[in-house]
């Protein structure tokens, strides 16, 4: 059934890959221009947010990573890396890399699961890699970039729990034997609106215990002189007018 699907989707699936590597991509070269990165740099971190998932996923799976061996792979990421790196207008588009994010999560999470079944791993093993197939690239490049991965943190909106959605979804269809193109795209394509509704409604995942008493203040520590350091965090109304400014440009 599964090797059915694969025929089927032959001729959208491999573009639709390269969309998504391409939308990776432009997010990992946005966080080096942020950081000042030169060309290099942000091509690294272009290549490691773009196809980095995907590496992982292959490598598990024991398989010849595709990233090393399809020319479209390591082409997508270079175009993203010109098109930020050489543009004073990439960083202002906010609204069309969150749509292309967003859509290439619901790629890959799909994508990523479905390669994991034909190969045939278990329903949770195969949910763990389409998660990390969505997912890992942008972990990889903000750990390069000396960041906390937003999929990580809570103050972030969600982005982990959207990719669960869509592998999820996909072993239900699959246990079903009702796994098909067309319900395989619907599964992509709620994972899909769950990030953009996330993006646009700041739907995130709760922080722990610990830190929901309302006197709780941001850790911080002791400088050699005995002063207090302060906390790099950002403020409650500092996340607050964040959301709101990413909420008015999704509307």
């Amino acid at each position: 059934m599964i090797s059915e699907m694969h025929e089927l989707a032959g001729a959208i699936q491999y573009p639709l890959d390269l969309a998504g590597i391409f939308a990776f991509a432009v997010h990992g070269a946005l966080i080096a221009t942020r950081k000042d990165f030169d060309f290099f740099g942000t091509l690294l971190l272009a290549e490691s947010a773009g196809v980095g998932g995907g590496l992982f996923r292959d490598l598990v799976l024991r398989v010849e990573p595709v990233a090393f061996t399809d020319l479209g792979c390591a082409t997508a990421p270079f175009l993203a890396t010109l098109l930020v790196f050489f543009s004073s207008r990439a960083q202002s588009w906010k609204l069309g890399w969150h749509v292309a994010d967003a859509g290439a999560l619901g790629i890959f999470c799909v994508t990523g699961t479905v390669k994991a079944l034909d190969h045939g791993l278990n329903s949770p093993a195969s949910v763990a890699i389409g998660v990390t197939t969505a997912v890992g690239g942008g972990v990889a490049c903000s750990v390069l970039a000396r960041e906390i991965p937003s999929s990580l943190a809570w103050d972030r909106d969600l982005y982990v729990v959207p990719a669960l959605l869509g592998s999820g979804l996909v072993i239900l269809l699959h246990a079903t034997s009702t796994l098909r193109v067309a319900t395989a795209v619907a599964a992509g394509l709620l994972a899909f609106a769950l990030r953009l509704s996330a993006v646009r409604l700041g739907w995130r995942t709760p922080r722990s215990a610990l830190w929901r008493g309302a006197g709780a203040a941001p850790k911080t520590g002791t400088l050699p002189d005995g002063r207090r350091e302060k906390s790099t965090l950002p403020s409650a109304d500092a996340r607050t007018a964040q959301h709101r400014q990413i909420s008015s440009e999704l509307r």
